[in-house]
């Protein structure tokens, strides 16, 4: 079996292994499982426990067969650093066994802190990813995709420079928003996605102006 075959067949085989503890706790559960919390722990979205125990475990493994797919078959996959397809295949395997878990569990009556492990677990996947940026190469599935970066090796090398440093902050940002009071949660959320947006496509379009 080739390892990308190998990898896809375990990651996928994770993302689904929530659904057997959901089948063996299933008659436990209500008929509806909150599925959204707010920064202070209320919940903001009920669905019905189906969609929690077969739903949520076949939408990870359906992202997962994407990403793995979009990797595998990228026209320039050589360039993909191996850290990178670590982070990138696995990454959706790992919240699988540990979002829906949690789930279950907070719809049987067990108050875990969703609200402040989710923040955090996606906080330490940008600062890994960041970590990394400046070690990437020019992929179609990789690393931050604008036009001007895609057509230049030397574009692509230093947006993903200054980028590194934005993610970074933008994770130290999230795991902070798990702590936050709840008004200051939407102000400091807005200014990170704002930025993880606005910046890049803003400086590596400056390089394009300048020839880069």
């Amino acid at each position: 079996m080739k390892k990308t075959s190998k990898e896809f067949l375990i990651s996928t085989i994770i993302c689904l292994l929530p659904l057997v503890f959901g089948l063996l706790v299933y008659k436990k559960l209500p008929l509806e499982i909150p599925t959204k919390w707010y920064s202070d722990g209320t919940v903001g979205q009920y669905m019905p426990k189906e969609f929690t125990v077969f739903g949520m475990p076949l939408l990870f493994a359906l992202f997962n067969a994407l990403v793995h797919f979009g990797m595998n078959t990228d026209p320039k996959r050589q360039n993909i650093g191996s850290m990178m397809k670590i982070l990138g295949k696995w990454m959706i395997p790992v919240m699988s066994v540990v979002i829906i878990p949690m789930t279950i569990l907070w719809g049987m009556g067990y108050e875990i802190p969703i609200s402040r492990v989710i923040p955090v677990l996606i906080g330490i996947l940008f600062v890994a990813m960041g970590n990394y940026f400046p070690k990437t190469r020019r992929s179609y599935t990789t690393g931050i995709k604008t036009p001007w970066a895609l057509n230049s090796d030397e574009n692509w090398r230093r947006t993903h420079h200054v980028v590194a440093f934005l993610w970074i902050a933008a994770g130290i940002a999230m795991i902070a928003m798990a702590f936050l009071p709840q008004n200051l949660v939407l102000p400091v959320m807005g200014i990170t996605i704002a930025l993880l947006l606005v910046v890049p496509y803003v400086y590596s379009y400056m390089l394009y102006r300048k020839g880069i």
